[in-house]
């Protein structure tokens, strides 16, 4: 599987985090991330992702919503797999410094989650406004990776190193509780705040020692800090905050104090693995607490990270990255590793079109997928209930209670029969109109067995067939691109990037059918409104629409349609109800064969179920 990872900056912390450490397992789980940084003044950095967005699974927009409606939409139209990851309150970003709240990047983040199929948030107070704007979020908090982040061996120091880490727009927090950590360096002289950033920091009456941040020293500077902090002011901007900075904390084992905002008191248990503060004198009793008790420090620092060992770990965070990502993939769009997923534009502007409309119901199918089968049952069930002779076509009886239904081989049969001519006009093509308004039936069958039974009625059943096509072996023709498998599988997939969401849509499997034909005819005639059908009509029409049955009727010519009589009763293969045996190709298809078809069948869309 192929991941697009579009992200604004290519070297902020939430991008190394939530991706860059990422790349690892993603890679042994079988996932290939490319990664793409985008500034909103680039314009051929824009069109990158767009044109990049064709060849990947999944698009992945890492706190990106800078992209306005019309490149979301291209976007979208390029995949539609598109998923959302934000582990800040990006679209409160007005508050990140306390400035009066704008809507702007409120209307900018709703505009890109209403183009995504799902979102990823750091946290649950971020989930609720992905589910407010309509779309699915997975909560998974920016985690740590345990191969960089080791227990420190030192837990008996004496206690007055307090440290902090992170970028400096987050220095204005350590000025936020300035009083308090005044009032400490007064009851503990030789106290001091070390902070690790990319920018000094002097306080007043607070002895600071500045480190630059370095990935080299980070579990260093880590470990040295006997209590970590991670204050806070209570705003939308901080409840957004994912509790980065305790977790790195906690992963080496070093106690914890931090503010009672928004994730912090779901990952401290406030007395058990850490403490929690609201008030200045709160920051006094907890920090002075904790620089007496060393022992206090230990135990909180081991419950920290056995926390993060059992919930927290990059590792488990990968993991269920991945499963989301494989989700969203199953979702029908254009894909390098799923062919034809794009719904083609569709009209049919020859005669055929009025043959094709008006249905109550329509039933769309790959040829040799059980159409005949399905027609006969329905058009016996009918013509039984309402007391007519049997025929394929009980809609020339113009009777009320029999529904009007339209068979179509659809695209299939505009990829493999028509003319370039027949092809423009969309000749074989069901009218947009008539797929929105009637009942919608895709009959499926493992394109394997469809193909050997196509390749069959080809070869043996077709006067039409070119004699070049007949002089084919099976083989060949499985490999063909108008005829053959992968043929087959882009119509399927077809079909379902176009209606496969729509609720008046039915999956119907030929397979289920052959297993259960009672209960899944019945199920069947529910769809078409008979939710309680005629008994005796059932039973008639399941033992008329048995295979052995209609290869006597075949053979009788009782079928009103010369495409249902067979061309030569002597050739078996020559049937138009030929077998339907579930996995006959095996007897048909070489190892080699079954091989390509199988590989083949990897770019199918996974909800059919022929995949594994």
């Amino acid at each position: 599987m192929k991941i697009l990872c579009v992200v604004e900056h290519g070297n902020a912390p939430s991008t190394r985090l939530r991706l860059r450490d990422c790349l690892d397992y993603y890679s042994a789980l079988g996932v290939e991330a490319t990664v793409v940084p985008t500034r909103r003044s680039s314009v051929s950095e824009r069109l990158r992702v767009l044109k990049e967005a064709r060849r990947h699974d999944v698009v992945v927009l890492f706190k990106t919503i800078g992209f306005n409606e019309f490149e979301l939409s291209l976007l979208q139209r390029a995949n539609r797999r598109i998923v959302f990851d934000f582990d800040d309150a990006v679209m409160f970003r007005d508050q990140k410094h306390r400035r009066p709240l704008r809507g702007k990047d409120f209307k900018k983040f709703l505009r890109t989650v209403r183009h995504c199929a799902a979102v990823v948030a750091g946290n649950d107070f971020l989930a609720c406004f992905a589910e407010a704007s309509g779309r699915r979020a997975i909560i998974l908090p920016t985690s740590i990776d345990l191969r960089r982040y080791h227990l420190k061996q030192n837990f008996d120091g004496p206690g007055l190193t307090i440290g902090w880490v992170g970028l400096s727009d987050g220095l204005p927090y350590l000025r936020y509780i300035q009083p308090a950590l005044q009032r400490l360096s007064e009851m503990f002289p030789g106290l001091k705040l070390k902070v690790v950033s990319d920018k000094p920091l002097q306080l007043d009456g607070v002895h600071v020692e500045n480190d630059p941040w370095r990935l080299e020293t980070e579990q260093t500077n880590l470990a040295s800090f006997d209590i970590g902090i991670m204050p806070l002011w209570d705003s939308v901007w901080t409840r957004g905050k994912c509790g980065y900075k305790i977790l790195q904390y906690m992963g080496v084992g070093t106690a914890v104090v931090a503010s009672d905002v928004g994730v912090n008191n779901e990952i401290i248990s406030h007395g058990e693995n850490g403490f929690l503060a609201r008030t200045q004198d709160d920051w006094v009793e907890a920090l002075s607490s904790l620089i007496r008790n060393a022992e206090q420090r230990r135990t909180f620092g081991l419950r920290g990270r056995e926390l993060i060992e059992k919930r927290y770990s990059l590792e488990s965070f990968a993991r269920g990255y991945v499963k989301l990502l494989r989700e969203v993939a199953r979702i029908p769009g254009e894909s390098p590793d799923s062919i034809g997923r794009r719904s083609f534009g569709r009209w049919n502007l020859s005669s055929r079109a009025r043959e094709l409309s008006g249905g109550d119901v329509i039933v769309i199918s790959v040829p040799k997928s059980g159409r005949t089968w399905v027609r006969t049952f329905l058009c016996a069930y009918f013509c039984k209930r309402t007391g007519k002779p049997f025929t394929l076509r009980p809609d020339r009886y113009h009777e009320p209670d029999i529904p009007r239904m339209i068979f179509s081989h659809d695209f299939a049969e505009q990829r493999m029969k028509a003319t370039l001519w027949e092809r423009v006009r969309g000749k074989y093509l069901v009218p947009a109109r008539e797929l929105a308004r009637a009942h919608l039936i895709l009959l499926v069958r493992d394109p394997r067995d469809a193909f050997v039974s196509l390749y069959m009625q080809l070869v043996h059943r077709t006067r039409e067939t070119p004699q070049e096509l007949k002089q084919k072996s099976i083989g060949d023709l499985l490999r063909d691109r108008r005829y053959g498998i992968l043929s087959i599988i882009k119509t399927m997939n077809n079909w379902f990037a176009e209606f496969g969401h729509r609720k008046n849509f039915t999956l119907l499997h030929y397979e289920s059918l052959r297993a259960a034909p009672e209960q899944n005819f019945r199920t069947l005639l529910s769809t078409l409104g008979e939710t309680s059908p005629d008994l005796e009509s059932f039973k008639h029409a399941l033992e008329f629409s048995d295979f052995a049955n209609m290869q006597r009727l075949e053979v009788a010519g009782v079928f009103d349609s010369k495409i249902l009589r067979s061309r030569d009763v002597q050739n078996p293969e020559s049937f138009k109800v030929r077998r339907g045996k579930v996995g006959g190709y095996r007897e048909y298809l070489s190892p080699e064969d079954q091989a390509f078809a199988a590989d083949a069948l990897k770019h199918l869309d996974a909800r059919f179920g022929y995949t594994t």
